[in-house]
């Protein structure tokens, strides 16, 4: 008999405990239903649009393939326009944390979009992603357990074109051409590097102000024995006049080009001066070309949605990739987009084959390692277009200063 009033007890003390339970076990059931909130700090508008927009339809690609759901759970994509300026991204970033709580952020194009939103991501510790072209050093170096970056960094292609212009295209002298910032000088110097190390000798450094569009002056320096020039220009209007002119001034006659991915694209700069492009050499970490089932499935999908009115490029490449990644560090922890920890360790463990490369995959500094190809503008079954002629394997980005030209 002393026992059933004790056994009565206990079944009503677990009833309580479970009465009382039941709500949390409910709400967190119901956090699991709530849409993960992916914030994008994007370039809709202004002189970074283009490339943006590209990106835009890689990453749309890649929800639309997994239903904007990870782990059972939807996503919701809060974007806002930065329209190319820093001083809006900034205010953008703020109103994705305070605003939208956002549990992620994602930065597009603009390397200092991502500088200046460094440090209220990491006071509000919410992760964020460079998935665009936000290459300058400074985005994740030094390092940050909330930074990371998908896409690639500067130097990361310039220093293996650096020493592969000497190794194997045979260049012992050569010019970098382009404008007096810090986003420009930054890849010339780490071409520099990689192209001295080697054994070349850069002979010249020709610098002019942002936004200057005659390029005959500039031109005019180069010394007689220059074989060849690694130049970079942003924006498809400074980059297309800078071709323009080399071909006008006949220097297609007497020194080679090497270049940066945007001076030889499919989709812009070859359907322009067609013929005229055959033999340039770029750098870059996509190619049209490539031959791989997943390049070949992600243009398919890009024609199907997209139509063939611009070709299929880098950026969309980009942008797929950036998301694919962040989602699957997302599937990995189940979709618990609330547990920042996880989260930050499961982007350092995930790990997939590109649409190029042979691995992505993220270093200690939480930057990309990937494969980066040399490419070729060749004549190919009647059509311009880049061909792959190497791949380097899994490039790390170069260490801190690799990118900081001296005195600048």
């Amino acid at each position: 008999m002393g026992i059933r009033p004790l056994s009565r007890v206990i079944v009503s003390m677990s009833a309580v405990v479970l009465f009382l339970a039941a709500p949390l076990v409910n709400a967190y059931a119901q956090v699991g239903k709530e849409p993960i909130k992916v914030g994008i700090n994007i370039e809709f508008s202004g002189v970074l649009s283009e490339t943006a927009m590209n990106t835009k339809q890689g990453y749309d690609l890649y929800l639309q393939e997994i239903g904007y759901k990870v782990a059972g759970r939807p996503i919701k994509v809060i974007e806002y326009d930065n329209k190319s300026d820093t001083k809006i991204s900034m205010e953008v970033t703020r109103k994705l944390i305070e605003m939208d709580k956002a549990h992620l952020l994602l930065y597009v194009t603009m390397s200092t979009a991502a500088i200046a939103g460094r440090a209220d991501a990491e006071k509000a510790k919410v992760p964020m992603t460079v998935i665009g072209l936000g290459g300058a050093e400074r985005v994740n170096l030094p390092p940050s357990k909330y930074v990371f970056r998908t896409s690639y960094a500067d130097g990361q292609m310039e220093l293996p074109l650096g020493r592969y212009a000497y190794e194997k295209l045979g260049y012992k002298k050569m010019a970098i051409m382009g404008p007096d910032y810090a986003g420009s000088t930054g890849k010339l110097w780490a071409f520099q590097q990689g192209f001295e190390k080697a054994g070349g000798k850069i002979v010249q450094t020709i610098l002019w102000s942002v936004g200057e569009m005659d390029m005959a002056p500039y031109f005019a320096r180069l010394q007689p024995d220059v074989e060849a020039v690694f130049p970079f220009i942003p924006g498809d209007i400074s980059t297309n006049r800078f071709i323009s002119q080399y071909f006008e001034l006949g220097l297609d006659k007497k020194v080679k080009l090497t270049t940066h991915w945007t001076f030889t694209e499919d989709y812009f700069t070859l359907p322009i001066f067609k013929d005229k492009m055959i033999g340039i050499h770029s750098g870059a970490y996509y190619c049209l070309d490539f031959k791989s089932p997943e390049n070949k499935s992600l243009t398919d999908r890009f024609y199907a949605k997209y139509g063939k009115k611009k070709l299929m490029n880098l950026d969309v490449a980009t942008g797929y990739e950036g998301m694919k990644f962040v989602c699957k560090a997302l599937e990995s922890i189940q979709g618990k987009a609330e547990d920042t920890d996880a989260f930050l360790k499961a982007m350092h463990t995930t790990e997939f084959k590109g649409v190029v490369s042979s691995a992505v995959s993220l270093d200690e500094n939480g930057n990309v390692v990937r494969d980066i190809i040399i490419r070729q503008v060749q004549k190919k079954d009647g059509v311009i277009k880049n061909v792959v002629l190497d791949v380097i394997p899994q490039v790390h980005q170069p260490p801190q200063g690799y990118t900081v030209m001296p005195g600048k």
